[in-house]
């Protein structure tokens, strides 16, 4: 997946450099967005790459296992580790930058924490968010494996591609259906059976399929592309929400907003569809081309490590801005705290933000392959024993690490214990009051729903002490009642809390007022519009507020393709 070679299968080598700009473009929140009004980037891009590798997948009876797994443990896992620990290591350098001696510390039990999300979600911290991906293909190529090896003398590929598309619908249904907190165990083998449909599908293409695809004339493929597109806009009439054809967060399978369970399945159907078959007319342009032969044989490196080049970016924009010349609109204090920032003097700085995904990431894996090409071909000259003797020693090493890493795990479970993250997201204020004086509380509201059906989502009670700025982080993917809460949100309001039960709070709020309110929303600054601070009875203070597209506050911000929700404000006035 990260070789420098040239690949002789030009047109899966464009269809995989065009699926990694999508993410770098999707998770620049779109600067490009290429069809991605009717067929959404995320309701296909993931189980494309599924496809591809299911393509080139040639596991059958006569595959050897062990030397299959080494395989796959050599090309997925190892890279994985690698760039993980690469791009944390850079994550603490860009914290120091950003935030000098305030730089929080790792808390005790970070280690099990991640090791926890890398089975589950299959990531250990933001910066390498889009790396789960790597973990649910090993799991998803290593179980296909065995299943192929067993069932070898009965495996029909019509009849198991039917079964497969079965078990993704139902993986969708129970995704829709039971609290995520309960699901959260079984994320990574359903994630497996989510996209095994689309392992089995590259099969089928390259068997049965392929050679009549590319026999079409031009008109008849310029055909089937405007049907896919056709089929999307006769689907996004049926669904509450255009977007509804996509379904993001397949990381933790939070994402499917559409009331049809069959709908991630057909949208990667369609999404497939349309861009094998875009590729296949635009293949003798630029199937020579060396830089779309580099990006496809770098997508490993691109995945990994474009999210880290996104603050690479804003380090270097906070710097100018700070010292040189203030940039406008730049906000030093949100990139402080959040790890998904972006610059939004104009929505097309974006396209700054790609270039750095893609460029970024290529140029380092160059400036690797010339710093580590002496090594290789040291140890390419060495006798083969001594070649034999020092892999043996490194998967010893590699064994032991997974051996003590697993027993920290297992020891943190049956500890019970819960560590809190480092979640550069959030920056709360730290408490150096009398632990045993009591808080009050903040809280932000969620306001969903229409006339006499309007409802209240409140985030987690933070505890005030004092004067200060606080940020809360909401994210679609953390509760399922949030779906609901973002697609109808109509208005917010921040909530302070100065009685909870029976206990009164130690600290004056009376005369606290509410301000400096503002909402990011998947990193764009949104226009925010409030009424004051009003008191809500004798102890509780509260500000409404409404969000809008522009400064002129003319139309209400539509939050119901969004993601993430950050809202700052200030507290000023308590009294101690």
């Amino acid at each position: 997946m990260s070789e420098q070679r040239t690949k002789s299968n030009k047109k899966f080598m464009i269809l995989s450099a065009i699926g990694i700009f999508m993410v770098v473009d999707s998770h620049t929140f779109t600067a490009f967005n290429f069809f991605g009004d009717i067929i959404p980037y995320n309701s296909f891009f993931m189980p494309m790459f599924v496809f591809i590798s299911g393509y080139f997948n040639k596991v059958d009876h006569s595959t050897d296992l062990w030397t299959y797994f080494r395989k796959k443990v050599k090309t997925l896992l190892v890279p994985y580790v690698g760039i993980s620990l690469t791009v944390f290591c850079f994550q603490q350098l860009i914290n120091l930058i950003k935030m000098g001696s305030d730089m929080p510390p790792i808390p005790e039990g970070y280690l099990a924490y991640a090791l926890d999300r890398v089975v589950t979600e299959g990531t250990p911290f933001a910066l390498v968010t889009p790396m789960w991906f790597v973990i649910t293909l090993f799991a998803a190529l290593m179980v296909y494996a065995v299943l192929k090896k067993l069932l070898n003398k009965y495996w029909n590929s019509i009849v198991m591609f039917v079964i497969f598309c079965g078990l993704n619908v139902l993986v969708v249904y129970l995704a829709k259906t039971i609290d995520p907190e309960r699901l959260d165990p079984f994320l990574l083998p359903l994630k497996v059976l989510f996209f095994f449909p689309f392992l089995e599908l590259g099969r089928i293409y390259k068997n049965h399929i392929e050679g009549k695809h590319e026999a079409l004339s031009g008109g008849a493929k310029i055909a089937l592309m405007s049907g896919m597109l056709v089929v999307n806009v006769i689907r996004t009439t049926y669904m509450p929400n255009a977007y509804d054809v996509a379904c993001d967060s397949l990381d933790n399978l939070s994402g499917f907003t559409s009331p049809y369970i069959v709908t991630p399945l057909i949208s990667a159907f369609v999404g497939i569809t349309f861009w094998l078959t875009f590729v296949d007319l635009i293949g003798k342009q630029v199937g020579e081309s060396r830089f779309v032969n580099y990006m496809s044989c770098n997508t490993f490196w691109i995945m990994g490590f474009h999210i880290l080049f996104f603050n690479i970016l804003n380090c270097l924009l906070m710097i100018i801005s700070q010292h040189i010349i203030e940039l406008p609109y730049f906000d030093v204090e949100f990139f402080k705290e959040a790890e998904w920032y972006f610059w939004e003097i104009s929505s097309s700085i974006k396209v700054l933000y790609v270039i750095a995904g893609v460029l970024g990431p290529l140029a380092f894996r160059w400036i690797f392959g010339k710093i580590s090409a002496p090594v290789k071909k040291l140890f390419s000259s060495l006798p083969e024993k001594s070649k034999r003797i020092l892999s043996i020693v490194w998967y010893v090493i590699v064994g032991i690490l997974v051996v003590f890493l697993s027993v920290v795990l297992i020891r943190s479970k049956l500890d019970t214990a819960d560590p809190e993250p480092v979640d550069n997201s959030t920056q709360s204020i730290d408490d150096e009051s009398d632990p045993d004086s009591i808080p009050a509380y903040a809280v932000v509201d969620l306001i969903y729903g229409q006339d006499e059906e309007v409802q209240d989502y409140y985030t987690e009670f933070e505890q005030v002490y004092r004067d200060g700025t606080y940020t809360v982080t909401i994210k679609r993917s953390d509760d399922s009642e949030l779906q609901e809460a973002f697609n109808g949100l109509s208005g917010m309001a921040i909530k302070l809390l100065g009685q909870t039960g029976d206990d009164k709070a130690d600290i004056d709020i009376s005369n606290t007022e509410i301000t400096n309110i503002s909402v990011i929303c998947d990193g764009v600054t949104v226009a925010v519009s409030d009424d004051g601070t009003v008191s809500l009875n004798d102890t509780d203070r509260c500000v409404y507020f409404d969000c809008y597209k522009t400064e002129e506050k003319t139309e209400k911000y539509d939050f119901k393709n969004a993601n993430e929700i950050v809202v700052r404000y200030t507290l000023s006035g308590i009294v101690e």
